[in-house]
């Protein structure tokens, strides 16, 4: 969330267990959200995944990013049978502009070899 914000993104924290976190106030869902959003990264154990997406349907987002290691099957076939458009196993901050250090000789790696997602 930090390295998104420093980008220039809006982020927004989503954690029902949680006030605030890294000093900014926490939403209890996305439905809950001040404002309508394109897309949602969602970063929870696999087991949550399928909770995680259902809200996002709720709240009217169709995009989501699975940060790597967040999807499950699950989560994955609901997305598909409900028209969201999903990435996973992809590391944001590989495609967040603008990429550099690591993240930017990965995505060229990827790019070489036909791997980067469509």
């Amino acid at each position: 969330m930090k390295e998104l914000k420093a980008k220039g993104y809006t982020t927004y924290p989503v954690n029902p267990n949680a006030k605030e976190i890294d000093g900014e106030k926490c939403y209890k869902s996305l439905k809950t959200l001040p404002e309508k959003v394109d897309g949602a990264v969602i970063v929870v154990p696999p087991a949550e995944a399928v909770k995680a997406v259902k809200d996002a349907v709720e709240a009217g987002i169709n995009k989501v990013w699975f940060q790597q290691g967040s999807q499950s099957d699950n989560a994955i076939r609901f997305c598909q049978a409900n028209g969201v458009s999903a990435v996973y196993g992809e590391c944001i901050l590989m495609f967040a502009e603008p990429v550099a250090g690591f993240h930017k000789f990965h995505r060229t790696v990827k790019k070489i070899f036909g791997k980067i997602p469509k």
